[in-house]
């Protein structure tokens, strides 16, 4: 059966067992364990919980969708009946105050003015029904989340004493953010836990080093205690488990309950088992968690230690704040006061550091829980908190491992509501809204516990949007963003974004025509036009924006950004715009199969005094309705983003046809190596006489020397070349390209070799470098030789070699959001009167040390930077610019087949 199936056994014995016991509850006690160094102190205690006796309502149903509309009128009997009769609406009837409700099938409000009688049309406010998560035990046991003055366990309590987590949800449920959870494990198929895990996007699972960090297959974390790529936890691993659970355990599933933040992904990191972590594996841990995208780092586990230990731990703590990454470290539970007794992580004084205690349902100091006025944040529950385990169950467990993720959670959501702030920016946000409880004063440097009360009032300050009609087939669509209604006085207008999707990357829509409000206006290279709305009162209810253009088959997203007196009002919000000739089903998912935010890994080993009151799967609900049984499913078998094409946009597999990109008029042009179709790094390949290299799914099929796209629509993306040689007389006399330099991994795209190294000075040869490329960078030659992108993918970046004088040239990549990867010295053009070529053709000194736009201020060049620019599968001019390539995947997570709420940037 193995070890996982019995675990699966065993659940099923305990789910009979539950239900056998529900009216007689039976306790068995277990005593403490021994606190060791850089461990945590564990006790547990077993409470078989009763099963819900009915059945946990599995999902509301997916709507009808209609859109429904208020319009007003001074005749609301006569409206009804001539609205009724009008093509498009259901049903109309009439309201109170006198308007008429209408439920339509379009979602474009605009004919509706048109009815006889009516004086204006406004979204009719549409919520989602409410109350507590569907997820059985939360009423009973989910006093941390919310707490009610009875759902909790063993324990005195008193109402509110809790993180008010169902106020934060309504401003974040922290989708798009990233937990690193440094533990012992992480249980891939606990059903509470499907969706949660985190995605890699630049390495596929398997045994192939793609993103050349030197772990193979970690597409979803690592396990530095067996060096390995499976995290998936046994009985040793089931601290970590529990931790994860606290933080991402999802809500409204009809399962367990719910983690703080149930929208955020954990990326577990495994450097420990069973009662101990080691600290050197927690350091490297740290520093693998920032350079995957962390949002935060968790960090349930310390000790008393000095050395080389604390050294590494020290640095890897400060790499993490110069990266404005938070790492929170839990207090400890030996009852100390921190500031005379040091525990680390907890007791370091560096400023990215967040330490948290342990606080009961009755907002006092758990009995084991560290303390201290200068060395202690704050508190947060962590008595007796009902969380995930190891075998798909789930345990009541205590410590100030538990409140530290719970802190670490609400960290995430700060995040996703101040995506720019700085680290220290978040922190001091989530430690000036604590609750201030009187038993916590002199015992912590705010006084006070955990909650979310911020939150709620940074949510308040977006405007919401509404989303409807966001899938259609090619040509003609009008999705409809409806606003919230309660916007300040002002003159407003709105700034429309449209980026593509292709290959896992967004870029801008340039060049794209949108009507609104009959008037025609184009998108820039930033993908975006700016509409004026006029001038608005409180009391004119919602903004309706209704933007018609033509589009071809493709996976898009829209974004709007009001503007209020020419400022921006609250956050950009974006949502999928699905556009394709097959109708039946939602293509939400047309990118790699449950890819997550670039990583941020989980928090794993924890100092928890664990008293645990066990937990079987929950009887009733555990098979019914919810996710499948596997946690991860979506997610552990999915290429990652730029492996694996969006299903709207595939390439070819195959080389392009070179009927649609014919070389040039006199296409005996300067003899090039073209790069190798199958990917293999070019250099070696024979010479080519077309005039534009040509490489697999990624070539030109239709430009020629000025640089013009393809005029089919179909066919691969297109880099857009910006220069190529005349070749109307025969080639010349030009050196072969030759060579190939390595390197260890060179700056932010970590860069492995470039091949070849030596070039015509004529240009025009192809050039590889191999390395990790989260998104298209731009590459220069010298302080002003812009190179052209020929092809790109997450692994390699072919380009043109410009033309340049003869001598050796630094080679910088960068983007417009600051990565970059200087190789000094790294190309040299030699002139085509021979090999050698030691002289220039002009008097100007060939650049042979750092291009001088390396040495100037960040943002600052010689030269304007000139952005990747590619031609669509559908002929669209597609720009690549930071705002759009900078989005979460989890905009395309979100179901907008009807309509959606979008996500907030």
């Amino acid at each position: 059966m193995g070890l996982r199936g019995a675990h699966r056994a065993r659940r099923g014995e305990w789910t009979v067992v539950g239900s056998a016991w529900s009216a007689d509850r039976r306790i068995l006690a277990a005593g403490m364990a021994a606190t060791v160094v850089v461990g945590f102190a564990v006790a547990a205690a077993v409470d078989a919980l009763a099963a819900p006796q009915v059945d946990v309502a599995d999902g509301y149903g997916p709507g009808d969708g209609l859109s429904r509309w208020v319009l007003g009128t001074a005749d609301p009997a006569a409206l009804v009946t001539t609205a009724a009769a009008t093509p498009g609406v259901v049903n109309a009837q009439p309201l109170a105050d006198g308007g008429v409700l209408v439920a339509t099938e379009s979602a474009d409000p605009t004919p509706l003015a048109t009815i006889p009688g009516v004086t204006s049309v406004e979204p009719s406010v549409s919520v989602p029904v409410l109350g507590d998560p569907t997820d059985p035990y939360w009423s009973a046991y989910g006093w941390n989340l919310e707490n009610t003055g009875s759902n909790f366990y063993n324990q005195s309590g008193i109402p509110d004493a809790d993180v008010d987590a169902t106020a934060g949800w309504g401003a974040t449920t922290g989708a798009g953010e990233v937990v690193a959870v440094l533990d012992t494990g992480y249980d891939l198929d606990h059903e509470d836990m499907a969706g949660a895990l985190w995605t890699n996007r630049l390495e596929p699972c398997g045994s192939v080093d793609t993103d050349g960090n030197g772990k193979a297959g970690d597409c979803h974390g690592w396990d530095f205690t067996r060096n390995s790529p499976v995290v998936d936890a046994d009985v040793n691993g089931s601290h970590g488990v529990s931790v994860a659970g606290v933080i991402a355990a999802r809500a409204g599933n009809g399962l367990g309950s719910a983690g703080v933040a149930p929208g955020a992904s954990i990326m577990p990191l495994v450097i420990g088992s069973g009662p101990n972590v080691d600290v050197n594996l927690g350091s490297q841990a740290i520093r693998y968690a920032v350079d995957h995208g962390a949002t935060v780092i968790n960090a349930s586990w310390g000790g008393a230690f000095t050395g080389t230990a604390l050294a590494a731990l020290q640095s890897a703590v400060a790499y993490a704040g110069a990266h404005d990454v938070l790492v929170v470290a839990a207090a400890g539970n030996d009852s100390a006061n921190r500031d005379t007794n040091a525990l680390y992580p907890a007791s370091l004084t560096d400023p990215a550091v967040v330490t948290v205690g342990s606080s009961t349902a009755a907002d006092t100091l758990s009995g084991s829980s560290a303390y201290g006025a200068t060395s202690v944040d704050l508190m947060a529950p962590g008595n007796l908190v009902f969380t995930t385990w190891f075998d798909g169950g789930y345990r009541l467990v205590s410590g100030t491992s538990i409140a530290a993720p719970e802190t670490a959670a609400v960290i995430a959501q700060y995040r996703s509501l101040m995506p720019s702030a700085t680290a220290a920016d978040i922190k001091q946000a989530l430690l000036a809204d604590v609750d201030p409880v009187p038993a916590f004063a002199g015992r912590s440097v705010t006084g006070g516990r955990l909650t979310t009360d911020g939150l709620t009032a940074l949510g308040s300050q977006d405007v919401r949007w509404t989303y409807t009609g966001m899938t259609g087939a090619p040509g003609t669509i009008s999705p409809a963003l409806t606003s919230s209604s309660t916007l300040p006085a002002g003159d407003y207008a709105a700034v429309l974004g449209l980026g593509m999707r292709v290959d896992g990357e967004v870029y801008a829509v340039s060049g794209q025509s949108i009507t609104v409000g009959g008037a025609t206006v184009t998108t820039d290279d930033t993908g975006t036009v700016t509409v004026p709305l006029g001038t608005r009162s409180p009391s004119s209810g919602a903004l309706v924006v209704t933007p018609t253009t033509t589009l071809a088959e493709g996976q898009y997203v829209l974004t709007v950004q009001l503007l209020q007196d020419a400022a921006p009002l609250g956050r950009t919000s974006a949502a999928p715009l699905t556009v394709a000739t097959a109708s039946a089903a939602p293509t939400t998912s047309s990118g790699p199969s449950g890819s997550a935010p670039t990583g941020s890994p989980t928090s794993s080993a924890a100092d928890h005094t664990g008293t645990s009151p066990a937990t079987t799967g929950p009887a009733g609900p555990g098979s019914s309705g919810g996710p499948g049984a596997s946690g991860s499913s979506s997610s552990s078998s999915a290429a990652p983003s730029g492996t694996a094409a969006p299903t709207t946009s595939a390439r070819p597999t195959s080389a392009p046809s070179t009927t649609g990109g014919a070389a040039p008029s006199g296409a005996a042009g300067p003899t090039t190596a073209a790069p190798s179709t199958s990917g293999a790094a070019p250099g070696t390949a024979a010479p080519t006489t077309t005039a534009a290299p040509t490489s697999a799914g990624s070539g030109p099929t239709g430009s020629g020397p000025t640089g013009s796209a393809p005029t089919t629509g179909a066919g691969p993306i297109a880099a857009t070349p910006t220069a190529a040689p005349s070749t109307t007389s025969a080639a010349p006399t030009t050196t072969p390209p030759t060579g190939s330099a390595t390197y260890p991994g060179a700056g932010d795209f970590r860069v492995t070799s470039l091949s070849p190294t030596q070039v015509d000075a004529a240009g025009g040869a192809a050039v590889t470098v191999r390395g990790t490329f989260p998104v298209v960078p731009r590459v220069r030659v010298g302080a002003a030789g812009l190179a052209t992108i020929i092809s790109s993918s997450s692994t390699q970046v072919v380009f043109t070699a410009p033309q340049r004088v003869a001598g050796t040239y630094d080679v910088l990549l960068s983007t417009t959001s600051g990565l970059e990867s200087l190789l000094p010295q790294a190309l040299t053009y030699v002139s085509s009167s021979g090999p050698g070529g030691s002289a220039p053709t002009t008097g100007a000194a060939p650049t042979t040390g750092a291009a001088p736009t390396v040495a100037l201020p960040p943002g600052v060049t010689s030269a304007p930077p000139t952005p990747v620019v590619l031609t669509g599968p559908g002929g669209q001019r597609l720009v690549g610019t930071a705002f759009f390539s900078s989005l979460p995947t989890s905009v395309f997570a979100v179901d907008c087949w009807s309509s959606c709420a979008g996500t907030l940037i």
